[in-house]
């Protein structure tokens, strides 16, 4: 897992295992992973394209820019919950989100960023970058975030055209025996 997560995340973009490839953006929230491809990526007559998310459900917090939700086909899953336990912690509830952007448009990618951070902040969640050993890519972070008693892990990769925040609740993980 250690230096193959950034090539996996762009692989799965580039052959639409997550939304985000145009047929595969429309059918986000349908339930059918083939919805969308069809019609040149359009929605069938009748059909609209997917919403993007307004919010986190797990932090209640906005979007400025809102995202799109992604699906999941474990890679998520998996390299979240590497992170998580690099930390000592286990993911439980977990969401999934991108953004596209215009190629190279460092400002927009920044933005994004400090939006979404800011929209934690606002919903009053204590941020921190943390160093995650998983985590080879100098261009991916990790942040975790404190409210109350919740805490969470996200994790922001972003590339030429897009970026990705993956972000799960997580809880103490459980003691293993030696």
């Amino acid at each position: 897992m250690r230096g193959w997560m950034r090539p996996l995340i762009l692989s799965a973009l580039i052959l639409g295992a997550a939304p985000f490839t145009a047929g595969n953006a429309l059918a986000q929230g349908t339930g059918n992973p083939n919805a969308g491809s069809q019609n040149g990526g359009k929605p069938a007559a009748g059909k609209e394209a997917p919403k993007t998310a307004a919010g986190s459900a797990i932090a209640q917090a906005p979007f400025a820019v809102q995202p799109f939700p992604l699906q999941d086909d474990g890679t998520y899953k998996e390299f979240l919950g590497a992170a998580a336990a690099d930390l000592n912690r286990r993911c439980t509830k977990q969401e999934n989100y991108g953004w596209e952007f215009k190629k190279d448009d460092d400002a927009r990618r920044d933005q994004i960023l400090e939006s979404t951070l800011g929209g934690f902040r606002k919903a009053g969640w204590k941020l921190g970058e943390v160093k995650v050993r998983s985590i080879r890519d100098a261009g991916t972070t990790a942040y975790t975030a404190e409210k109350a008693k919740q805490r969470l892990l996200a994790v922001w990769t972003p590339m030429e055209d897009a970026a990705i925040l993956l972000l799960c609740e997580t809880e103490a993980a459980p003691a293993t025996k030696k």
